[in-house]
């Protein structure tokens, strides 16, 4: 099992959020970079979801299937941990 490691994240001081405030340049920037990476992910995903299971007929097809399959999901889970060795 892998160990869990808590960042304890203190509050904002007082004040110091403004829901009603426009966002700064960072937040803007970090807005888009995020945006330009959720596109790559449906770009991959959509790619995978266009190819019908049931038309794979060699196992190197179901293999390259997996593979990219596989590659999409494993970027949602966390990372294992490395083995000291």
């Amino acid at each position: 099992m892998m160990a869990s490691n808590v960042v304890q994240v203190p509050d904002p001081e007082p004040g110091s959020y403004n829901h009603n405030r426009p966002p700064g340049k960072l937040l803007q920037s970090q807005t888009f970079h995020l945006r330009e990476a959720l596109l790559q992910h449906r770009k991959d995903l959509e790619e995978v979801l266009a190819i019908d299971p049931s038309t794979l007929k060699t196992e190197g097809e179901v293999s390259i299937y997996i593979q990219k399959a596989t590659a999409i999901l494993h970027t949602q889970a966390p990372k294992p941990a490395r083995k000291s060795g």
